[in-house]
């Protein structure tokens, strides 16, 4: 059957004085719980339970150097030969069959409050039997893990312990033993586990005189996280079950790393004050490294997060500048495009007005030489120096130039304006011929007075003045000067 084993059959006749066949029964029964068949075996045989009683109670059991140190011997040889001479074979055939058939459906109600088993067992089962049956209903309750209501257990503890022995005790935690592993674990102590039995005999002197002594609840208070628990209790069971607590009073120092929980020492059976503070000395002495292994590993795995967190704090600041740079240089590469764009618009913009200037100015130019070629075609022939009545008009033009040409008397000013047209070097579209003395603009409707006419036989002084200059504000044409020919006057402004 499964979790029964060889070694677990020769460890149970060691222990209990029994044959192998009744060892291998009982295991089977208790789906291979040690303990549980142990306890079944005694409080089933209760002369061998009182024959091994003086010495069993002083047994412990250690797991470590330091409580083995602190433990006395086990039963001798002589009462397991005698525990043998009294043993009955069948026994506990009957009783444990039916037993057995109703292991399985306890487990299938685990968690259910003792009294409802109780209360059926009683009614049904011997005595002796109904003991056995609650042992390995916890064991089974156990074995499923940590009840709901573990740190109310935990509560009621402390309530009871401070009732019966006063304040003067390990300041216990309200929790379930693993929660208090848990926490002991994050302050990097051992928990210091006490397994409370309150019906067993060395129960109360051993609370009194050893676990309430000034020196060990100050050792535990400096150095360990204390819990405490009545293995009457589910959740208190359940660790003595773990453990394979075999007396009591029981004491065991427990490591919690991850989610497993390490057994540091184990000190089963009454022991005096002195000698459980050395067990535990001793203990923190050989095993303290567990701890400082747990805070080595603890600070490597902060200092490795906080090395990460700098890494990456790093590594957000470096990539934020590379952002920050990024963006600039795109800024920067935007502005640069904007202004090259502004630039080539800007020197497209000048080229087109230089090209229509140019455009203009050939233009221009071309009109000019045209108007020049047309208007030389209209001039008549200049009269012979000498001809009578002739006038001889000399014209000053905007460069400085001076140019002379003889006319008929009926020739009207508008040749005038035909010839200066066709003088080579002269480009002006817009323009007005003037006399300076008198002062005389001869445009409008001058131009088709004869040169007689206008004054200019036998010779006329002109100078070119452009028209804007000419129709000011105070030219022929200006309103004042309109305003004063209603009174008869003329202005003549070459100003």
């Amino acid at each position: 059957m499964a979790g029964v084993t060889d070694e677990g059959v020769a460890r149970f006749v060691e222990t209990t004085g029994c044959d192998a066949d009744q060892a291998t029964f009982l295991l089977e029964a208790t789906h291979g719980n040690f303990e549980a068949a142990v306890q079944m075996y005694y409080e089933s045989h209760p002369s061998a339970h009182v024959a091994a009683g003086t010495h069993g109670t002083a047994r412990a059991a250690a797991t470590t150097p330091a409580a083995a140190a602190a433990a006395p011997a086990g039963r001798p040889a002589g009462q397991a030969a005698a525990a043998r001479q009294r043993r009955g074979p069948g026994l506990l055939a009957l009783p444990i069959k039916m037993l057995t058939a109703g292991i399985n459906l306890m487990a299938s109600v685990v968690h259910m409050t003792f009294s409802i088993a109780a209360l059926v067992g009683d009614r049904v089962l011997p005595p002796a039997v109904m003991r056995g049956a609650r042992g390995i209903v916890r064991s089974v309750l156990a074995a499923t893990g940590e009840p709901p209501d573990a740190p109310a257990q935990a509560r009621e503890f402390v309530a009871d312990f401070k009732a019966q022995y006063g304040d003067a005790h390990p300041a216990w935690l309200e929790e379930s033993w693993r929660q208090a592993a848990s926490l002991a674990h994050q302050q990097f102590k051992f928990l210091f586990a006490f397994l409370h039995s309150p019906e067993h005999e060395d129960s109360e002197g051993f609370v009194r005189e050893v676990l309430c002594a000034p020196s060990i609840v100050s050792y535990v208070g400096e150095t360990f996280v204390a819990w405490g628990g009545d293995v009457r209790r589910p959740d208190a069971f359940g660790l003595s079950t773990r453990l394979n607590v075999s007396t009591y009073p029981c004491i065991a120092l427990l490591a919690f790393s991850g989610q497993r929980t390490k057994l540091v020492a184990l000190v089963q059976g009454r022991v005096r004050a002195p000698e459980l503070l050395a067990a535990l000395r001793r203990a923190v002495d050989e095993q303290g490294m567990l701890l400082m292994a747990e805070q080595l590993e603890q600070e490597e795995r902060e200092m490795s997060r906080r090395l990460l967190a700098e890494q990456n704090a790093e590594y957000e600041a470096s990539l934020a500048a590379d952002q920050e740079r990024e963006a600039r240089r795109q800024e920067e590469a935007r502005k640069a495009q904007e202004a090259a764009q502004q630039q080539a618009a800007e020197e497209a913009r000048q080229r087109a007005e230089e090209e229509a200037a140019e455009q203009r100015r050939l233009q221009a130019a071309a009109n000019i030489a045209a108007r020049r070629q047309q208007k030389a075609a209209l001039l008549p022939e200049e009269p012979a120096a000498g001809t009578a009545g002739i006038a001889t008009i000399r014209v000053r033009l905007p460069d400085g130039k001076n140019c002379q040409r003889r006319f008929g008397p009926d020739t009207t000013v508008q040749v005038l304006y035909d010839w200066v047209d066709s003088l080579e070097g002269f480009d002006s579209l817009s323009y007005s011929l003037v006399s300076a003395f008198p002062k005389r603009v001869f445009g409008g409707d001058s131009r088709g007075q004869s040169l007689e006419a206008a004054g200019l036989v036998p010779q006329g002084a002109l100078f070119v003045q452009d028209s804007s200059t000419v129709e000011g504000s105070s030219g022929v044409n200006s309103p004042r000067a309109q305003r004063h020919a209603k009174r008869g006057l003329t202005i003549y402004n070459v100003g």
